[in-house]
């Protein structure tokens, strides 16, 4: 294995054939007899390979099953031109769990033949004509430890201890995970599964000198060991082969572990977490409330049940702080179900009572969300889960709200970190003597407690900046904030450098502080272990992030005005004014009720056969002159009184007017009649003969179906 292929790639059989099964004659292709789950829910034609081409492509799960819903093999061999870690995929909140979900370790069905017949999983017939009753061959033995013959060359004895001891005594957080006494006894009579010791030498490899010297680059010193555990706990179309144990659980997040280290990426995604979360949920039952007694002193397998119970629990509670990590530096949503968990699922025991077991009697039962007791035995793991989600939840306030809605979010999670301070006990409270104390511990392997108490007092300063940054009141550097962090660096010495501790510490000061000098010379200590510069990638991310919040905010500006703009069209068609050339000559207001910008229906005087039907059409005088003169399609209908003049000298108020007055809905008091002229009433009188001579009226009396003109009249 070469020290610098990319870390996703899995071990092959040398002797990979290539499947006749479905080959009828050698020249003409058969129809497959199994499509992939994906290709078959959307009727695709598939080709048959673990990952087939529309799943590999697409970036789907690929996976075989049968009508009973049990994994089977694909139909043909994996297709040795794609990377098999396209096989390896894990299930987001969207997508549809894989087959390993809840009992995911059951191991996979060989995909070659075996003992020379090779059976086919759709008619479960074998193809030397054996009968479908006869038993099939036996499957692939689960893999718990190296199997019998199995030789590394990677891991020789020399190797093996130098790079446990370095994974003890310097990966943290990953190596709370694991109970070393039990590990380092079950290693000397070799009960460790091959895997997950692979797994803890992949991590340990950059920080060990004969190792990394070997490698490109010190970081990349543990890619051989991360391929040869994947090799061992997945088959070729990506399918845990491991059984569903704590070892297991653990071997997958340490593979997320060197992933993260490796590519130093918190925005990539997590596939391993989410396998060992399916592996902790469904088959560990890391949910199921657990405040059972501990087991006497001397009850053995009580004991050995308590550790492993503590390690499931562990496993967990650091998938969570990664994802909390993830958020407050790079904004990766936290899944639902976590935060579900996190609710659930207890919290890590001090770390002096995980270690000595028999001292289970004084363990203390916490949750995140419940008060922390202020005891000798309060976890340290279990605070520093608690300023982890007090940090993320500032970060999503400065992340998702602006102005007064910030404020008064930031005031009430002010008490929060108020009362984490003083949830703290006395030894695990900020001090230079309990600093000290905490120090010794990094000379020995138990060190655990030691590296989460420099941590939580490490992201207390970055929190309180955040909430300060919240409040508007951040505007010179804070000098205790310098300080504490340069005495958490001085006295953790390396420790600090070599874990995450110190990215995260450098990544949240250089946003408030730049320009200290000290932080370049801490920045320079980190990149000479790992090789990048946590400042640079920081500032970098938020240059990015600066500019995809301009850009978010002028495409919103954009949709606005194109909204406004397209509502004022719409209101100016809706409320333009008509042609002057339209209007009444008579300068009659139009009725209240008339629709702006369209035209009546002209009134021929025939509409329901009632004359009334006129108020009910809600059109004013105007509009029907206008539409009788202007509409070609207009029928033929009697002349407009106001047309031919015979209105002009009437004293009382246009028929429109009135209709207006009468639909208006303001009611008016009516004006005072006026008494007309003796002129007048002479031209009322002539112009009343001449219409009644017009219109065949005969001593006042209308034709038959006229009678409203002599009302009129």
């Amino acid at each position: 294995l070469s020290f610098s292929s990319p870390p996703g790639h899995l071990r092959r059989p040398e002797n990979d054939h290539i499947s006749v099964a479905f080959v009828k004659g050698g020249a003409k292709r058969k129809r497959l007899s199994k499509a992939c789950d994906a290709c078959h829910k959307s009727k695709r034609r598939c080709d048959g390979t673990a990952p087939c081409s529309n799943c590999y492509y697409a970036s789907k799960n690929c996976t075989y099953t049968d009508a009973a819903g049990r994994p089977v093999p694909a139909p043909r061999n994996t297709n040795p031109e794609r990377p098999i870690t396209a096989a390896i995929t894990t299930s987001s909140p969207t997508s549809e769990p894989p087959p390993w979900a809840g009992q995911a370790t059951t191991a996979a069905p060989p995909t070659g033949p075996q003992n020379g017949i090779e059976r086919d999983p759709a008619t479960k017939r074998s193809r030397r004509g054996q009968p479908a009753g006869a038993p099939s061959p036996p499957s692939a033995p689960k893999v718990d430890v190296a199997p019998e013959g199995y030789s590394c060359s990677l891991l020789d004895p020399a190797t093996t201890h130098e790079l446990v001891n370095v994974f003890f005594a310097h990966c943290n957080p990953q190596r709370m995970i694991i109970h070393k006494p039990s590990f380092s006894a079950n290693l000397s009579l070799n009960k460790v599964p091959m895997y997950l010791v692979l797994a803890v030498c992949a991590l340990a490899a950059p920080l060990s000198k004969t190792v990394a010297g070997k490698a490109t680059h010190p970081r990349l010193a543990g890619v051989p060991y991360f391929q040869e555990a994947l090799s061992l706990m997945f088959d070729n179309s990506g399918r845990l082969l491991c059984e569903p144990t704590v070892s297991t659980a653990q071997a997958l997040c340490l593979l997320e572990m060197h992933e993260v280290a490796a590519s130093h990426s918190w925005t990539r995604h997590f596939r391993y977490f989410e396998l060992a979360l399916q592996v902790l949920e469904g088959s560990l039952q890391v949910q199921r409330s657990d405040d059972t007694p501990p087991p006497s002193p001397t009850d053995q397998e009580g004991l050995i049940d308590f550790i492993d119970h503590e390690c499931t629990r562990r496993c967990f509670w650091l998938i969570q702080t990664l994802a909390w990590i993830s958020y407050i530096y790079t904004r990766k949503p936290i899944r639902p179900r976590m935060a579900e968990l996190a609710d659930q699922v207890r919290l890590p025991i001090d770390e002096t009572t995980f270690e000595l077991a028999v001292l289970s009697g004084s363990a203390t039962s916490e949750y995140l969300r419940r008060p922390a007791p202020r005891t000798r035995y309060a976890s340290q793991f279990g605070h520093m889960c608690r300023i982890l989600e007090l940090y993320t939840n500032v970060e999503a306030i400065l992340a998702s709200k602006e102005g007064p809605d910030r404020l008064a979010a930031i005031a009430a999670v002010r008490p929060s970190l108020d009362a984490w301070v003083e949830s703290l006990p006395g030894h695990l409270q900020f001090t230079e003597e309990n600093l000290e104390t905490q120090v010794a511990m990094f000379e020995t392997s138990s060190n655990s407690g030691a590296w989460c108490y420099c941590f939580m007092h490490a992201m207390y300063p970055c929190c309180y900046l955040a909430i300060l940054e919240g409040e508007g009141t951040l505007s010179e550097p804070i000098p205790w904030v310098r300080e504490r962090l340069n005495m958490i660096f001085a006295a953790a010495g390396t420790r600090a450098k070599n874990s995450i501790l110190s990215a995260c510490a450098l990544w949240s000061y250089s946003k408030y502080s730049p320009d200290d000098p000290q932080l370049q010379v801490w920045d320079r200590d980190f990149e000479k272990v790992w090789g990048f510069r946590v400042v640079l990638v920081a500032e970098q991310w938020r240059q990015s992030q600066a500019m995809q919040r301009k850009a978010s905010v002028a495409v919103a500006h954009q949709q606005q005005q194109q909204q406004q703009q397209q509502q004022q069209q719409q209101q100016a068609q809706m409320y333009q004014h008509r042609d002057p050339q339209t209007s009444s000559s008579g300068g009659s207001p139009s009725s209240a009720h008339s629709s702006p910008g369209t035209l009546a229906q002209p009134y021929d005087g025939r509409r329901d056969g009632n004359p009334r039907a006129l108020l009910r059409s809600h059109a004013s005088m105007s509009d029907l002159d206008t539409a009788a003169a202007y509409s070609p399609t207009s029928p033929t209908a009697l002349p407009s009184l106001k047309a031919s003049g015979l209105l002009d000298s009437w004293n009382m108020k246009p028929p429109s007017e009135a209709f207006a007055n009468s639909l208006s809905l303001q009611s008016q008091p009516p004006p005072p009649p006026q008494q007309p002229s003796s002129q007048q009433q002479q031209q009322q009188q002539q112009q009343s003969h001449a219409l009644s001579g017009m219109l065949g009226l005969v001593n006042g009396v209308a034709p038959v179906g006229l009678d409203w003109l002599a009302d009129g009249g």
